[in-house]
């Protein structure tokens, strides 16, 4: 593995690992508490390590090849449309009452996990493409 990746690896770790302990804080003590601007910091302090996130993605793809560039952009490319084409499909169903409507911020919620789920997809599918040739 090269070093670009091992460091890419630890800040998404590290990132991700703050998330998850933050996104829990929230779960757990948000609906036990009255409205307050701590329950707004509250809020948005799992914001703060998703910009780590994004921060560790944009320099590794500063940092690569051209083909790993390559690779990334389309697995971008791929996940943008198969996200955006997945919530609109789904918004247009909920529309006609094929489903239960969920709360709207519970869909708002998952746009970004749904983004990076299908650019892990996306991105091994590509990958394994260009392996083969």
């Amino acid at each position: 593995m090269r070093p670009i990746h091992r460091r890419y690896l630890r800040e998404f770790f590290t990132a991700m690992g703050a998330y998850v302990v933050l996104i829990v804080l929230y779960g757990a003590l948000a609906p036990r508490l009255p409205t307050s601007s701590w329950r707004f910091v509250l809020a948005i302090a799992p914001l703060l390590p998703v910009t780590g996130v994004i921060r560790a993605v944009v320099r590794l793809i500063r940092d690569e090849d051209e083909l790993e560039r390559r690779i990334d952009l389309e697995a971008f490319a791929i996940a943008a449309m198969v996200t955006g084409f997945g919530f609109f499909s789904y918004g247009l169903l909920l529309s006609v009452g094929a489903f239960p409507a969920p709360p709207a911020f519970l869909v708002a919620i998952l746009v970004m996990p749904g983004l990076f789920g299908s650019y892990g997809l996306a991105r091994w599918a590509v990958s394994r493409r260009y392996a083969r040739t």
